[in-house]
């Protein structure tokens, strides 16, 4: 049982730390990208929002039998760009861009957080 609890707890950190590491490089993107309306606390709500966006939509596609994951992935991912774009009121290639680090910070908090369980399961097994 602690098991699941411990997945459970690790899915909320990563999605935290995916949020603030993802706001951290928008942010930085947005500003090598010379988005006009670029500042950290709209870098945050792009990363919060994106976040959202990318998982309802993926949600409400895996209801659909077959093909829904990869429809889900795909539209979660321009409608998470469009709101990129909505927020930072850019172009949809600055948007883009902006996107693309977004989604190696994902990469990069998915690492962190699965050596900090990994680790800390070990810990507490005396390993």
């Amino acid at each position: 049982m602690a098991l699941f609890a411990a997945f459970g707890i690790g899915i909320i950190f990563v999605f935290i730390l995916m949020v603030i590491i993802g706001g951290v490089f928008m942010w930085i993107a947005s500003k090598m990208a010379r988005v006009e309306k670029s500042g950290f606390a709209r870098a945050m709500a792009a990363a919060i929002a994106a976040a959202f966006v990318e998982i309802f939509v993926s949600f409400l596609f895996n209801l659909v039998p077959v093909f829904g994951n990869f429809f889900g992935f795909i539209v979660g991912l321009l409608v998470s760009i469009l709101v990129i774009k909505a927020i930072f009121g850019t172009s949809f290639g600055k948007a883009l861009l902006v996107w693309i680090f977004n989604i190696v910070a994902a990469g990069v908090a998915i690492v962190i957080a699965t050596i900090i369980m990994a680790s800390s399961l070990l810990m507490s097994h005396g390993i």
